[in-house]
C-alpha cells in the first residue's frame, strides 16, 4: 500500500513540474523592434598587430611574435655584442618569431604575455643535428637593458648589445 501511495505521489510531482505549451498571442504588432535583432551592427577593426599592447595584458598572444620590447641583439658577457672574429658563443638574436643562438635557432611554438616585461614561450630549437622543444621565461629587467631566459633550470643573464 505504501508503495502506491509513494508511485502516486512521484507521479503528481513529475505532472507538476510540467507546463503547459503557452498559446500564441493574437494581435501582435509589429514595431520594427524585430528587424533590430537581425541587423548587423558594424565591429571597430581589430588594431593592427602590435605585438606589445598584447603583452600588456596576460594571455596567449595569438601572432606568436615577441614584442618590440625583446627584440634584439644579446650577450651573455660583453665581448659576445662586440666579436668579429666569430667567437661569439654567448649572443642571442631575438626576431619577432624566432630566437637565434650560435649553434641552434628557436621558433615560437606558443607565447604567452605574463606582463609587458615578462614572457612565456615554448620554443621549437634545431641546431647540431638535433631537435628538441623548451618551454622558457623571458624576462626584461633594468629598464628593458637586461634580459633573463631559463634553460635547463639554469637562469641565463644577458644584456642588450649596443646598436
Amino acid at each position: 500500500m505504501a508503495v502506491r501511495k509513494m508511485l502516486a505521489l512521484t507521479a503528481g510531482l513529475l505532472l507538476a513540474g510540467c507546463q503547459a505549451p503557452t498559446p500564441e498571442q493574437k494581435n501582435q504588432v509589429d514595431d520594427g523592434s524585430a528587424a533590430a535583432l537581425n541587423t548587423i551592427n558594424a565591429i571597430e577593426p581589430a588594431p593592427e598587430n602590435d605585438s606589445a599592447q598584447i603583452a600588456d595584458r596576460s594571455g596567449i598572444i595569438a601572432d606568436k611574435h615577441i614584442p618590440p620590447a625583446f627584440l634584439g641583439r644579446w650577450g651573455l658577457v660583453p665581448a659576445d655584442c662586440t666579436s668579429t672574429a666569430g667567437d661569439n658563443k654567448g649572443l642571442m638574436t631575438v626576431a619577432p618569431d624566432r630566437l637565434s643562438f650560435y649553434e641552434s635557432r628557436a621558433t615560437i611554438t606558443r607565447l604567452e604575455g605574463v606582463s609587458s616585461t615578462e614572457l612565456r614561450a615554448t620554443l621549437a630549437f634545431s641546431g647540431e643535428g638535433q631537435q628538441w622543444t623548451e618551454d622558457t621565461p623571458l624576462t626584461l629587467e633594468e629598464n628593458g637593458n637586461v634580459l633573463t631566459r631559463v634553460a635547463d633550470g639554469q637562469t641565463l643573464r644577458y644584456t642588450r648589445c649596443a646598436a
